[in-house]
């Protein structure tokens, strides 16, 4: 080892000058006076969205329209940034010796179980790291990782506490509902056109329109730019030469699973119910029952019930070790049952794919993509810069897109919250957008495919004359007044229950029906029928007495409702005893990761941090 670990100090000397010196210029962020650049966000926001990608795979594009990726890989930044300027100031440091040793006992950097430094470089400049961004890189991270179990060190949990966590999280209440639906007094309701414009008068800012602007875009898609580009055989050979490691694959099966869930802290009665479905799930699956229907039916994996339990293709490594062994060691076609710290899973394995490595020719479609994508990216950000240049000085992005073989898109007037046609879940295309005035432009970049954007209109926020929204306002004026009427005559039926056996009559006295609900976790805050109601499960270990009403009319939806509790349990000796170990390790775990999060958190108010939000939204560091 000795070899190796001297050439790595060397390669940690020689790089240590830092890299992206060009880059200082535009931070989009300072942390008590440590920049953070343009380019450290665009990479960490490249990684986000690959961690996301694997986690949900074909979801994946859904999961991030609704997350601000590069807020998210800020935040990130700005964390690592501080737990640095706390270590330092705590002086806490990793010594070179222990990053060499980290790094050269990482199993991917290793050939034949030593460390082979030919696979460390090729694996880095496959992607994209220079040896001292990895090694500074891996340097914070021991170091946050070193702060964290200090953190972790001072959390300590008592049976005590552990016991109680646990009955608040287990207690079951079984309830009793009476619903006023505001429905029931709508079409009773008409209103004149005095109240509705008083309605409207008192109630104005409840119709603002928002913001809204419109704006003609081309979107720079390095595919789309490099349609004609084709490498040469001499670049597709190198290509493959270079990146051979991406081309051989290991084992990898395909299978299905239909997932019989069993909560963490679920005592042995709950697992064997679901142990007992989960074996009745796999009789008939191996009695030849169309699987994909089984799992639609039972299985409790949102992720992918619907698609018939499949999970596509996966290598070791990928899912929790019980699963795995369990997946390789069958056969195709075969069916069996598998426990993990999820529940129990029947599993169907489709196919087994041998490790093999890809041939040039069977690579060769990969490798033109992957180079046409390289060069469209190059193209995209040249022609977008000279684009620019040429719109500022008065070029038609019409034009523009047409010598580029693109589209000039424009759209119709959106506000902030409505996707964009064409560039649906663009964030960043949005925000750019509202930051811009009428008749400027602006590059917008997405990793490696660039927006050229023009703002062609912008209408500010205001609230519509009544008489061009006279309808609306009329239906929300009896809806308001429908919600008011189910509200008051709830409260006069509550005000008649003077005990729990009163909540019956009330009910019949107002020819309404009593629902039931079977025990519920309270925790979940979800009632069965209704859906999130907080407020309800919250009242209800409030109930003094049991049977018990709930001495306040709950709304959820405009419906009002009346509840009564008719059993209130918390788990018992029984249950603590056989969920005690699960329970207490998967709490401990939770009150770490709280004393961490107010850790950091403390550090960010103590923090002097500024931010960008302009560089944030649309600013790509030059580079």
């Amino acid at each position: 080892m000795k070899l190796p670990f001297a050439v790595l100090a060397v390669v940690m000397t020689f790089w240590g000058f830092g890299v992206g010196m060009f880059n200082r210029i535009h931070p989009v962020a300072s942390i008590n006076g440590n920049q953070i650049l343009g380019v450290e966000v665009d990479r960490e926001a490249t990684n986000l969205r690959q961690v996301l990608q694997q986690m949900y795979g074909a979801n994946a594009a859904s999961v991030m329209k609704n997350i601000n990726i590069r807020q998210e890989a800020l935040d990130r930044l700005i964390e690592g940034q501080l737990i640095s300027d706390e270590a330092r100031h705590l002086g806490i440091s990793i010594s070179d010796e222990a990053l060499q040793k980290k790094i050269a006992t990482t199993a991917a950097f290793q050939r034949d179980g030593q460390f082979d430094f030919d696979t460390y470089q090729e694996l880095l400049r496959s992607n994209n790291l220079a040896p001292s961004e990895y090694e500074n890189g891996e340097r914070k991270q021991m170091i946050a990782d070193l702060m964290r179990n200090m953190i972790n060190a001072g959390v300590q949990v008592s049976d005590d506490e552990a016991r109680h966590a646990y009955n608040l999280r287990n207690e079951k209440v079984a309830l009793r509902y009476i619903e006023i639906p505001y429905s029931d007094f709508s079409g009773k309701i008409a209103p004149s056109e005095k109240q509705v414009a008083d309605f409207y008068n008192k109630n104005a800012e409840q119709f603002r329109e928002p913001e809204r602007v419109k704006i003609t875009f081309i979107h720079y898609a390095p595919l789309a730019l490099a349609a004609k580009y084709t490498p040469t055989d001499t670049e597709i050979q190198d290509y493959y030469k270079r990146n051979s490691k991406t081309f051989s694959h290991p084992e990898q099966a395909h299978a299905r699973h239909i997932l019989l869930a069993v909560p963490s802290g679920a005592t042995d009665i709950e697992r064997a119910k679901a142990k007992a479905k989960a074996a009745d799930v796999l009789k008939q699956a191996q009695a030849g029952g169309d699987f994909a229907k089984l799992a639609a039916k039972y299985s409790e994996d949102p992720s992918n019930s619907h698609e018939g339990g499949d999970l596509g293709t996966f290598g070791r490594g990928q899912m929790i070790k019980p699963f795995e062994d369990t997946v390789f060691a069958m056969k195709p076609g075969q069916v069996t049952m598998v426990e993990t710290r999820f529940g129990f899973h029947v599993v169907k394995l489709e196919e087994i794919k041998p490790a093999h490595t890809d041939t040039l020719a069977e690579a060769q479609p990969r490798i033109i993509d992957a180079l046409r994508t390289q060069a469209g990216a190059k193209l995209a950000r040249d022609a977008t810069r000279e684009d620019l240049a040429t719109a500022l000085n008065g070029g038609s992005l019409q034009e523009l897109a047409k010598k580029r073989g693109l589209d000039a898109v424009e759209t119709p007037m959106f506000a902030q919250n409505e996707p964009i046609k064409g560039a649906e879940g663009d964030r960043e295309l949005t925000q750019s957008a509202f930051k811009l005035e009428p008749g400027q432009t602006r590059i917008v970049p997405e990793k490696g495919a660039p927006y050229l954007i023009k703002l062609i209109a912008k209408e500010p926020s205001r609230i519509p004359p009544l008489k061009e929204i006279e309808a609306r306002v009329r239906d929300a004026l009896i809806r308001s007044t429908a919600e008011a009427d189910a509200g008051n005559q709830a409260q006069k039926m509550l005000a008649s229950i003077k005990t729990a056996a009163d909540f019956d009559k009330a009910a019949a006295s107002n020819k309404l029906a009593i629902k039931n609900v079977d025990p519920f976790p309270r925790v979940d805050h979800n009632v069965p029928g209704i859906g999130e109601f907080p407020e309800v499960t919250d009242a209800a270990a409030a109930v003094p007495a049991i049977p018990g009403v709930i001495d306040r009319v709950m709304e959820n939806g405009g419906n009002a409702y009346l509840f009564e509790v008719v059993s209130r349990t918390e788990p018992s000796d029984e249950d603590w005893k056989s969920a005690e170990k699960s329970f207490m390790s998967e709490y401990v775990e939770q009150r770490r990761a709280q004393a961490w999060t107010r850790y950091l958190d403390q550090l960010k108010n103590t923090a002097r941090i500024k931010i960008d939000t302009d560089q944030l939204a649309s600013a790509e560091a030059p580079g």
